[in-house]
């Protein structure tokens, strides 16, 4: 029997079906089950062969306190790394499903912009409450997304195959998850997720930046954020929503977006270029 059978077989038999409950056990058999979470591949990545191997060669953090119903695993080169190679929050979700919370994955190898902290040094939420204008301009120059320190590792769908491993294991039927900016929505819809709040929105968004589009007017090549050649690409449009047009041009944030995807179902939702892109598209 694997390690991971054992891991289910002890879930079941104890009826652990959620955080809250995996939460109460000792510390080092909370710390064998969340281990499943962490994918295959980045132990061949860092060349090592298994999770002991990893506590041993880098920093492994697990935060599973008793009484609270989140789990939040970190792992980095060191503990003076800015950011992660690896960050994951899961929590239970009030209808007892299981929330993807946060996810990072970032290549220890790849160059680091430090987009993670303003220009004092303070945190910034990922770059959601004051940016550090100098690190995104690198970043962006880069090709990175917003919200992100360093290229990934193309790791997500080993990560969203365990994900529903274990909610098929301990009875849950959805993920659910909050896309951090519009290049996570539209990611997460490539993966088969949906929407149960915001999809008219990012429809809105979409229409608005075809060319004579509210959004399309705000690409005004003024800094490196908004080119006008943006309109048409998630990377772009994305940066350019980072940077303020979608308050600016619609007087809305973009938060308040809430996706899902059922358990072994691909959902089918698109709200990119839903107009097509043509000649006339182009002007």
């Amino acid at each position: 029997m694997t390690n991971k059978d054992k891991i289910f077989v002890k879930l079941n038999k104890e009826n652990l079906l959620y955080f809250s409950d995996i939460n109460r056990l000792p510390y080092y058999e909370k710390e064998n089950i969340y281990s499943f979470f962490i994918p295959e591949k980045l132990y061949t990545i860092l060349g090592i062969k298994n999770f002991y191997e990893l506590k041993k060669k880098y920093y492994f953090r697990l935060f599973c306190e008793p009484g609270t119903d989140f789990v939040k695993i970190e792992i980095k080169i060191n503990k003076e790394q800015k950011d992660w190679i690896f960050l994951l929050e899961l929590a239970d979700t009030i209808y007892y499903q299981l929330e993807l919370s946060l996810i990072v994955i970032g290549d220890p190898n790849a160059p680091f912009f430090d987009v993670y902290h303003d220009r004092f040094g303070h945190r910034n939420y990922f770059a959601t409450a004051k940016r550090n204008i100098e690190e995104e301009s690198k970043a962006i120059l880069a090709g990175l997304y917003p919200h992100q320190s360093r290229k990934g590792l193309n790791l997500f769908d080993n990560l969203l195959d365990k994900l529903e491993i274990f909610c098929k294991n301990t009875e849950k039927h959805l993920i659910e998850t909050d896309p951090l900016g519009y290049a996570s929505a539209i990611f997460y819809e490539k993966k088969g997720f949906g929407y149960i709040n915001g999809k008219k929105l990012m429809l809105k968004i979409d229409k608005e930046f075809y060319p004579k589009g509210l959004l399309y007017r705000k690409l005004d090549n003024s800094n490196i954020f908004r080119k006008q050649e943006y309109w048409d690409n998630v990377w772009g449009r994305s940066w350019a929503i980072h940077d303020g047009v979608l308050k600016e041009a619609l007087g809305v944030e973009f938060n308040h977006i809430k996706m899902y995807k059922p358990i072994g179902k691909k959902l089918k939702v698109n709200t990119f270029l839903t107009q097509g892109v043509n000649n006339e598209n182009r002007l």
